[in-house]
């Protein structure tokens, strides 16, 4: 699990929201966002991407839906994203770093059973093996264009611009590493934890805040999937009060952390049209 995932899994999405993509119905295929939420300046751009590719499609022939993934912030996610003490304590009490819980709980709480897959997967998979190869090279023409157009990038391929995305989510985190007050912030939290007896091998922010976490990351893949919801609840129950011990310590540090990383990965999506992660 990459450190971003595990910063996830502190922050209780996983649980919640697996850190991934909602989905829903209305509209284009799934734009629509959820009632009381407005549509992300990130969707926007996503949404006229799409429809951009849906008409270069049809002037060539092939059938494609403009499909665009909203997520869906429920109230708690929100407040989490915030950096709210309670809403963390809460979290942590019944999920901890949201690692064993995934065994435990193994469907998340608020999924969406019915959420939209892309529709235009099932149209590619559809077309006999010659003309999806078409399609699929039809796709990337489209694709490459809408992007130029939305955004303004020189790019040959959907690799150039998925390489361009990777760059600015990894100019978020050097940020996040190199802010002045996360780095006080850091010191002081890792302090503590070693005072409980943990072990901090690296101070940067991103590190720390996956600090609590990695250690059962680590213990649940040495189950290799072999390991019952009965069998997961004692480790869940030990990995809840190091979770509330971890964010005891990190109080003020994830005061700042959460907000900061929410803003800036959220500013990055809503330059290049992807999902924060």
């Amino acid at each position: 699990m990459s450190n971003r995932l595990i910063v996830c899994a502190l922050l209780g999405l996983v649980l919640l929201t697996g850190c991934a993509e909602g989905a829903s119905t209305s509209g284009q295929a799934g734009d629509a966002a959820t009632p009381g939420q407005a549509a992300s300046p990130a969707a926007d751009k996503r949404r006229a991407r799409e429809t951009l590719i849906a008409t270069c499609m049809k002037q060539k022939g092939f059938s494609y839906v403009a499909y665009v993934r909203q997520p869906k912030e429920s109230e708690l996610e929100r407040r989490l994203n915030s950096g709210d003490y309670a809403a963390m304590k809460e979290t942590r009490a019944k999920y901890g770093f949201g690692v064993f819980a995934s065994v435990v709980y193994p469907t998340p709480e608020n999924a969406d059973k019915n959420a939209d897959k892309d529709p235009n997967e099932a149209i590619a998979q559809a077309l006999p093996s010659a003309q999806k190869k078409v399609y699929d090279q039809s796709v990337t023409t489209c694709y490459v264009s809408a992007v130029k157009q939305v955004f303004g990038l020189e790019i040959k391929s959907i690799r150039d611009f998925s390489n361009l995305t990777a760059d600015a989510i990894e100019a978020v985190d050097k940020e996040l590493n190199g802010d002045a007050e996360l780095v006080r912030l850091s010191g002081a939290f890792a302090d503590c934890l070693s005072s409980k007896g943990e072990r901090v091998a690296s101070t940067r922010p991103l590190d720390l805040a996956a600090h609590g976490p990695q250690r059962w990351v680590t213990q649940l893949e040495g189950f290799k999937g072999k390991l019952s919801p009965e069998e997961a609840r004692p480790y869940l129950t030990r990995e809840i009060k190091a979770a509330l011990d971890d964010l005891e310590c990190g109080k003020d540090f994830y005061a700042v952390f959460s907000p900061m990383q929410a803003r800036l990965r959220a500013d990055a999506a809503a330059r290049f049209g992807f999902l924060p992660q």
